[in-house]
């Protein structure tokens, strides 16, 4: 079931597609979009949660983000860290409309929490 949220446009299909993760700075947030193996997209916040610094600048290997500064590892499908109690990174729910892919404005965990 989807739930009412608004979403913005963050790029075209064709834009995205010449890389499968790529980021975005959206409404002062550093996000990143991937699209998974079998074509779904996912939309989640970039900065590790320890220092702030951009996950994507570190290792990335089968969704897997290492932190460059101290090696916190969060799976980027889930928002979850690995390594450490941490608060998980936001996720953003992504959709297609036409050829264009667009990203909920709030937080899927945080509509979910109330």
């Amino acid at each position: 079931m989807e739930l009412n949220r608004e979403y913005i446009s963050i790029t075209t299909v064709q834009e995205h597609h010449a890389r499968p993760m790529q980021s975005y700075r959206v409404l002062g947030r550093r996000i990143a979009i991937f699209r998974d193996e079998h074509g779904a997209y996912y939309a989640i916040e970039t900065n590790c949660k320890h220092q702030g610094a951009d996950l994507l600048t570190g290792e990335v290997r089968d969704h897997i983000a290492t932190c460059p500064r101290h090696q916190w590892q969060y799976d980027l499908r889930s928002g979850i860290c690995l390594n450490h109690e941490s608060p998980r990174l936001r996720r953003y729910t992504v959709i297609v409309a036409g050829n264009v892919l667009k990203m909920a404005v709030v937080p899927s965990d945080d509509e979910l929490d109330s």
